[in-house]
C-alpha cells in the first residue's frame, strides 16, 4: 500500500463530475428565477446576458418604487397630524393611466373613515370602465393603503381616468 492513499480520496474525474452536477443546479435555480420555460435552451453568453438584464431591470425597478415611497410620504404626514396639528384627514388619490390601457389607482385613507368601503371603490372604477385585474388592501397603524389594477373593458372604448379620479374623490371626502 501507498504512503497518504486513503479512502477519502476522490478522483479527478468524480471531482469533475461533481462540480458539472452543481453548476447544472444552480443554472436551473436561475432559469427559474428568470421565469425562462423549460423548452428554452440559451447558450451560456444568453442566458447570463439575460440575467444580467433582469438584475439591472429589478434594480431599475426598486429605485423607481423608492422614489415613487418617497414621494407618498411626502403628500402623506404619516403621524397622523397635519401641519396645523389637526387630526390627519388627508386621504391620498393617484389615478394613473398606462400606455397598453392599464389603470392603477392608489389610495391611502384612515382607518376611522367609516363611509368609505372597498366595495364602494371598486364599484366606482367599474362604472368608469374599468375592469378589475387584482386589488389588495393593506392595514398599517391608522392608514389603509390602497392599490388596484384594472384594464379597459373594451380597448376601443377605455375608461375615463378624470371621471374615476373625480368620482374618488367625492366618495373620500
Amino acid at each position: 500500500m501507498r504512503r497518504g492513499s486513503s479512502s477519502s480520496h476522490t478522483p479527478p474525474a468524480t471531482k469533475e463530475k461533481q462540480r458539472r452536477d452543481r453548476m447544472k443546479d444552480l443554472y436551473s435555480t436561475l432559469s427559474t428565477l428568470l421565469h425562462l420555460q423549460p423548452y428554452e435552451r440559451k447558450s451560456l453568453p444568453e442566458f447570463l446576458d439575460r440575467a444580467t438584464t433582469s438584475v439591472k431591470q429589478l434594480k431599475e425597478k426598486i429605485e423607481r418604487l423608492k422614489v415613487r415611497k418617497e414621494e407618498l410620504e411626502k403628500e402623506v404626514n404619516l403621524d397622523g397630524e397635519s401641519s396645523n396639528n389637526q387630526p390627519a384627514r388627508f386621504q391620498v388619490v393617484r389615478v394613473t393611466e398606462s400606455m397598453d390601457m392599464k389603470l392603477e389607482v392608489n389610495l391611502i385613507l384612515m382607518v376611522n373613515n367609516k363611509k368609505v368601503v372597498p366595495f364602494e371603490v371598486l364599484r366606482v372604477i367599474e362604472q368608469g370602465g374599468a375592469e378589475i385585474m387584482s386589488s389588495s388592501f393593506c392595514t398599517v397603524g391608522d392608514h389603509i393603503y390602497c392599490t388596484i389594477h384594472a384594464q379597459a373593458f373594451q380597448a376601443r372604448l377605455g375608461f375615463d381616468v378624470k371621471l374615476i379620479e373625480s368620482r374618488l374623490k367625492e366618495l373620500l371626502y
